[in-house]
Order: C-alpha cells, then structure tokens, then sequence
C-alpha cells in the first residue's frame, strides 16, 4: 500500500515506520507467559483500539481540522513532502463536507444524504451525483472507486471499520504527547505497511495522530497526519449544501457509480 491507496485498516487512507526490531519490543513489553502462542495483536494494544472504535461510534456530530504530509520519491530518488491542510465536518447518519487545501490540490466534498459533490478549485470543475443514503455505506463505495478524502481513514472505522484486518503484529509502545494531549502510542505492521497510532488517553479515546510508512518501496515514503477534534461543531443546513462556483463547469463522473 502506498501512501496513496486506501487505508481501511488504517492502513489506506485516510501510508509509520517504527517497529525497528518490532517482534522483540513486542514480546517483551507484553507478550503473555506459557506456551501459547502470542496474539498478533497484544490484548493491551487492543483494548485501546476497542476503546478508540466504541467512542468514535458514539458521536453524532463532530469536525476535525489536521495538517498532513505525504512524501513523493522522484525517479532521481529524491524525496519531497508535500503538505496539506483540510476539515472535515460529519453529522450523523448522512451528512459530511470536506475542504482539502495543499500543495498537490485543493478539493471541496459535501455529501447531504441525497447527492454527493466533489469540486476542484485547480481544474474549475464539479460532478455531482445521486448516491446512498447513510454515511457508512457512502464511506465504503468511496473508498472502493479510489475517490480521496480527508480523513476517510477515520470516518470508515468510526462508522463499520476493522483496523486490525490483515496487521501482522500491533503493540502499545509507549505514551506520548501530541500537541499537549496524552496519547497511548501504539506500532502495527502489515505486508508492506507499518503504521503508527496515538490515541488520547480517557473517556475520549480520539485518534490524534497517524503516521504510515511504505516499505519496500524506494525511499520508504511516508504519510502523516495529526488531527484536532471539535465535539460540539456549528453546523446548519447550509454547511452541508453546494453551490458551484458560477466560474465551475459540470463534468461527468466517469470512474464508477457510488450508488452501488
């Protein structure tokens, strides 16, 4: 996976290179005594990734503002980082705008439980389409037609998602701090994708920071993102609705059909 593929077990969405002698660290911080094999998943590392899961599923209303990176790795080998800055806002069941400003592109996607449009600032150009009416199952046709969002990665597993899909080995590392919030930090590795999670300590289990690093790949790109959660979000009728820029044509959605 890259840092462009989906990420449903939080290894794409939405690309985390820890897990520098990854096994050893593991067995020792938490690997269960005895004879029986131990879990790919340390029970400590899932517990709070049931935590996390239970909490995000239980809001009705919430926005995230995040700042992400994303390394491209040139054909000379040289690496660049590209930033981005996007919000994202979700009322549940069936509403959702998404606004993504960044070096690579800037994008604006609002979802009003009837019609979903997508609008390109650099192209001058907007579809916009009928589609399902719940938020899940729009998550789920998004992420199979490859269509880009911020923060998908996070809407999916607070909505029907499985982070441990596929994870070879997952531990809790340590404890951190991101951005003065005390975080659990945990590791996961997959086939060719290690993946980094810090998540808020208490009640509000909310995933703060993600990084993921593409092996095998030159350069082992990676793709970061730390995030910042507003509980009580402003909204009203018109966050969830759009109007074309009257410069913007219509085109097409030639891709596939998210209705299905």
């Amino acid at each position: 996976m890259t840092t462009h593929t989906r990420f449903r077990p939080l290894a794409l969405a939405m690309s985390s290179a820890l897990l520098f002698g990854f096994s050893t660290l593991a067995a020792a911080q938490e690997a269960p005594r005895g004879p029986a094999a131990a879990p790919a998943v340390t029970p400590r590392a899932q517990a709070v990734l049931d935590r996390m899961t239970n909490y995000l599923r239980s809001l009705q209303a919430f926005s995230i503002s995040a700042d992400s990176s994303r390394d491209e790795v040139l054909a000379e080998g040289y690496k660049l980082q590209h930033n981005e800055h996007s919000e994202l806002t979700v009322q549940r069941p069936n509403k959702l705008r998404a606004e993504l400003q960044g070096d690579l592109r800037t994008r604006t996607i609002v979802y009003d439980g009837e019609k979903l449009s997508m609008y390109s600032l650099d192209d001058a150009a907007y579809v916009r389409v009928a589609t399902v009416s719940n938020l899940a199952d729009l998550i789920g046709s998004l992420l199979d037609a490859g269509v880009e969002m911020p923060m998908i990665d996070v809407l999916y597993q607070g909505a029907v998602g499985n982070l441990t899909q596929n994870v070879s080995g997952g531990a809790v590392v340590g404890e951190s701090v991101i951005d003065g919030v005390a975080c659990d930090h945990l590791a996961f590795r997959q086939s060719n994708v290690d993946w980094q999670l810090w998540v808020q300590k208490g009640e509000q289990a909310l995933p703060r920071k993600i990084v993921i690093t593409t092996r095998f790949e030159v350069g082992d790109p990676q793709y970061q993102v730390t995030m910042h959660w507003n509980l009580k979000p402003k909204v009203s009728d018109a966050t969830f609705k759009f109007t074309a820029p009257a410069n913007a044509s219509e085109v097409s959605l030639m891709a596939g059909d998210t209705s299905k």
